[in-house]
């Protein structure tokens, strides 16, 4: 899971104030329900010493939900009398215990959200016909965008009612056109997949124009290519089978994306190499900025520290205080174990991984796989 997404909430400068809202729609006079539950954990937010500006900041924003009905969830960070970042979450926090729920310290508190949330993966859809395509974004930070691409004016549909002498060149001609509006498509849409980052590329639409696009896609990108016939141009492109084959090919990505984790963790692992497994190690990998990537269990294995000692550079993470000490910090701070870990995480350009505990796999709920070892170097 990249985290690149949440760099411009630790720009700011903390305290922050973190809530975790139950928005959920399915209950009579919703709109005042979440209401007193905000007032409730406002109270305990201000007794916790949360400025009235950070509080006032979500009050204007408490409820505010653009999808789902149902059960839901939303989560709110103000930092400096604004909001600093907030979200929909597919589910209710009902789960989380009261110290989840709303807090206020140095650090925001991201690691619940994480876990609730999936991973974003930037994808870009196509939405293909014979005259051009309507192009939709959406980025690792979830923001989205479309563009449309009207290819060239000429013959897009094929007659049967020409002479027989003039039919194959007519063929010829929609055919070429094909080609050409293709062309248009295929650079649009390397276009938008480079600009995000695109991890899967979903081709909707008619199936010899999806195919004529694809085979004018970047080397690169063609590998990514999820083909479906689910959704044309003249629907709405938010259609239920349509959005049902985007989650798919967003989920085969992310079910990769940690299957190759966990293969990358055991392999160097058991060489001895290029992996960590534990807290201790993992703490001094991140010290030294070697994380790639982090795995951590959804849920707690063993008995975790419940708080790390952070300075103000992300790399400042350890165990304890003199920990720190010997980094040169002289005014640690301690928070908690996972606020910790996901700013470090954040300013070191690292990977999340969350790992089912069924798996087994790490021995203390946490491992990292490195960038580089000491004695590899590296930066």
């Amino acid at each position: 899971m990249k985290l690149g997404y949440l760099q411009d909430v630790y720009d700011n400068r903390g305290p922050f104030v973190t809530v975790y809202l139950d928005t959920s729609g399915n209950v009579e006079d919703a709109s005042r329900t979440v209401g007193l539950r905000w007032r409730s954990a406002r109270e305990q937010l201000s007794a916790d010493g949360a400025s009235e500006e950070d509080l006032g900041a979500v009050d204007e924003v408490v409820g505010a939900h653009q999808w789902r009905a149902g059960q839901r969830g939303q989560l709110v960070i103000a930092a400096g009398g604004e909001v600093v970042f907030r979200d929909e979450l597919p589910d209710s926090p009902e789960e989380f215990s009261d110290d989840e729920l709303a807090r206020v310290g140095p650090l925001p508190h991201l690691m619940p959200y994480l876990r609730l949330r999936s991973p974003r993966v930037p994808y870009v859809l196509g939405l293909v016909d014979r005259t051009g395509a309507d192009v939709h974004v959406v980025d690792a930070g979830r923001h989205s965008g479309s563009v449309s691409v009207e290819g060239e004016s000429g013959p897009v549909h094929k007659s049967h009612t020409a002479g027989e002498g003039h039919e194959k060149s007519h063929h010829d001609a929609v055919e070429e056109q094909w080609r050409r509006n293709a062309e248009q498509v295929a650079a649009a849409v390397d276009e938008q997949a480079l600009r995000v980052a695109a991890e899967t590329i979903v081709l909707a639409g008619e199936r010899q124009i999806r195919r004529m696009v694809h085979d004018q896609l970047r080397k690169g990108f063609r590998d990514r290519v999820v083909a479906t016939e689910a959704g044309h141009r003249d629907r709405n492109a938010s259609e239920q089978t349509l959005q049902r084959e985007v989650a798919e090919a967003v989920d085969a990505v992310v079910r990769e994306q940690v299957d190759s984790a966990v293969q990358d963790f055991e392999r160097e692992l058991g060489q001895r190499d290029r992996a960590v497994d534990g807290w201790a190690d993992t703490v001094t990998a991140l010290q030294r900025g070697q994380v790639g990537t982090l795995l951590r269990s959804r849920s707690e294995v063993g008995d975790p520290p419940a708080s790390l000692w952070i300075g103000p550079d992300p790399k400042q993470i350890a165990l304890d205080r003199s920990g720190l000490a010997e980094l040169g910090v002289s005014d640690p701070e301690q928070v908690s174990a996972d606020e910790a870990l996901v700013r470090a995480l954040v300013g070191t350009d690292a990977e999340l991984v969350l790992v089912d505990p069924e798996r087994k796999l790490l021995t203390a709920g946490i491992g990292a796989v490195l960038r580089y070892t000491e004695s590899g170097g590296g930066g």
